[in-house]
């Protein structure tokens, strides 16, 4: 296991198409995590009322290939730019994660 910044496992998660393979059917999607930000949660995070901070993992199987923060818009959409923050990162070889 080997502790990396925000801005490595980004980059990895993107370079291994991971949401991509996952919106493509290739991983199963388990939402491990629905928090609904009430009005004031929202207010002091800056999101609107009934966003969600939710924890996502893709699994193949039972090995779980990633684990992921994103925010859930009202509207259904994905904030903080469209894509899940990845937090774990299972690449076979090595597991990477974020301290946070």
């Amino acid at each position: 296991m080997r502790y990396v910044s925000a801005d490595i496992i980004r980059e990895v998660f993107n370079s291994e198409q991971f949401w991509q393979r996952a919106m493509n059917g290739e991983f199963r999607v388990e939402l491990d995590k629905n928090e609904h930000y009430n009005r004031r949660q929202a207010r002091v995070r800056g999101h609107r009322y009934c966003t969600r901070s939710q924890i996502v993992r893709y699994r193949d199987g039972n090995r779980t290939i990633a684990v992921m923060h994103q925010i859930r818009n009202p509207d259904g959409t994905l904030g903080a730019g469209g894509k899940p923050d990845p937090k774990h990162l299972d690449l076979g070889h090595i597991i990477l994660k974020t301290r946070d």
